[in-house]
């Protein structure tokens, strides 16, 4: 009994072992591959990924091993397809002449350049900062490659989309397009294309506040907040010290002979599709900030909640 007990023990102590020695390799490996796919040469325009449509994740098909369809038929995991692998092709191919580059943002590491034809965006590529320290050298290579044509390449099934890859004129492959292969249209994002530029933010801010008011003082345990409406809706808060400022009152009257004397817009500041403008007071102080709407040319209301007393 007592050897049955020991040898049970034994097989559970040996089946432990060898989890955690297993656990620890896959651990490492993921880890070795994490490391690697960093290290990606930066001459290169981009790197080999797929951008999802709807989202921000990316999938390296080379790391992965993809090798295309699993069923070579006209009919993919989830249901018929309308369209082969030859159409989706000639569909991206055709569409190429439209693209164009959106409004770039920036990550940690990189550039990210989002393409877009007449309907959104198509696909984005990613530049190191290594190689373009400014988002205006980033531009310049995607720009100076596109004009050396661009082509599509052979698509690959995943589920019932095509995944069709775009060729640059030194045959690498540089970015993807996915094509529904049930409806056989292009997935697209929303655009990130600015109507305005930062001067047109500028403009369109000083013209607002010769329509600026000032609206309810809050009461915050040290500081008054004067809220500045345009349009019925506020859009900036002016914080005084109640030290200067004993009552509500006096606050709201410190804010009216400011805004009296003369507010300007300073120089905007421009994160993803907002421009975030700085209001100047007479005296040259910088008393509060309004965001301008980059995609619509209107400022925006502020939309947070309500600061705690």
């Amino acid at each position: 009994m007592n050897r049955k007990i020991v040898l049970i023990a034994m097989v559970a102590i040996l089946v432990v072992t060898v989890t955690i020695g297993l656990t620890l390799s896959i651990s490492e490996a993921f880890r070795a591959e994490s490391r690697t796919s960093t290290l990606f040469d930066h001459s290169k325009l981009a790197q080999s990924r797929i951008g999802y449509s709807f989202g921000v994740a990316y999938i390296d098909l080379n790391k992965w091993g993809f090798k295309g369809p699993i069923v070579p038929t006209n009919r993919g995991w989830f249901g018929n397809l309308t369209i082969n692998a030859d159409q989706a092709r000639a569909i991206v191919e055709a569409d190429i002449p439209n693209f164009k580059i959106g409004t770039i943002s920036s990550s940690k590491m990189d550039w990210i350049i989002p393409i877009e034809d007449d309907k959104g965006v198509v696909l984005s590529i990613r530049i190191s900062k290594i190689s373009a320290p400014t988002v205006e050298q980033a531009r310049s290579i995607v720009e100076e490659s596109l004009k050396k044509g661009w082509s599509a390449g052979e698509p690959k099934l995943m589920g019932t989309i095509y995944i069709v890859p775009i060729i640059d004129s030194n045959n690498l492959t540089i970015g993807y397009v996915m094509v529904d292969g049930k409806s056989g249209e292009i997935l697209r994002r929303p655009s990130t294309i600015l109507k305005i530029n930062s001067e047109q933010a500028k403009t369109i801010v000083n013209n607002a506040i010769k329509e600026f008011k000032v609206g309810e003082v809050k009461d915050r345990v040290n500081v008054w907040v004067v809220g500045i409406k345009y349009k019925d809706k506020v859009i900036m808060n002016i914080i005084l010290a109640k030290l200067n400022t004993p009552t509500s009152e006096d606050a709201k009257k410190v804010v009216e002979e400011s805004l009296k004397k003369g507010w300007s817009a300073g120089e905007p500041k421009q994160l993803r599709f907002i421009y975030n403008v700085p209001i100047i007071d007479y005296k040259g102080n910088t008393i509060g900030n309004v965001k301008v709407d980059g995609k619509t040319g209107e400022i925006m209301p502020i939309a947070l909640p309500p600061l705690r007393k």
